[in-house]
């Protein structure tokens, strides 16, 4: 085994994984303000109610109240949070979807429904600034680029480590 050669791995750190590290820092100390002045949006959290029906009989799972839903993050099936873009708080409306074919509920595959839609509240996401208060506040580093130098450091700590087991396991 002591003639077996192995391709250096290397994996570098770069500006935008930095970037990104504190995107993350903002969005776990982000949060939600109240909007009443406005319609709600794509991005937008709001509260509904629901109730879904396919031939006019509601079915399992197709009721929900005070359910809170992020517009955009596709987690309803496809074309329910396309619908509710544009409603207003207080609103009631009926929207029409299709279950995908490839639904997990044998019973609701491919068919056509329809969800009484009440919005109870629109609120948005408020992502902190970054400023040395912030990430002082958040990570105990002193400044930004205090923090920027430490999360390079350990990311290329990480990265190292992980370069060595896979050298290790090839």
């Amino acid at each position: 085994y002591k003639g077996i050669k192995f391709e250096k791995i290397e994996y570098n750190v770069t500006d935008e994984d930095i970037e990104n590290d504190i995107k993350r820092l903002q969005e776990r100390n982000s949060r939600l303000i109240d909007v009443t002045d406005r319609a709600c949006v794509d991005g937008d959290s709001v509260v509904i109610d629901y109730s879904g029906s396919v031939d006019g009989v509601k079915f399992d799972g197709g009721t929900a109240e005070k359910q809170t839903l992020v517009l955009g993050s596709k987690s309803f099936i496809p074309g329910f949070e396309e619908q509710v873009v544009g409603m207003s708080i207080g609103e009631e409306k009926d929207i029409n979807v299709k279950f995908p074919e490839e639904y997990h509920a044998e019973n609701l595959k491919g068919k056509d429904a329809v969800f009484a839609i009440k919005l109870h509240e629109i609120k948005v996401k408020e992502l902190p600034e970054v400023t040395d208060e912030f990430i002082k506040e958040a990570t105990g580093s002193e400044t930004v680029d205090a923090y920027k130098a430490d999360a390079k450091a350990k990311m290329e700590d990480s990265n190292a480590k992980r370069a060595e087991r896979e050298i290790e396991n090839k």
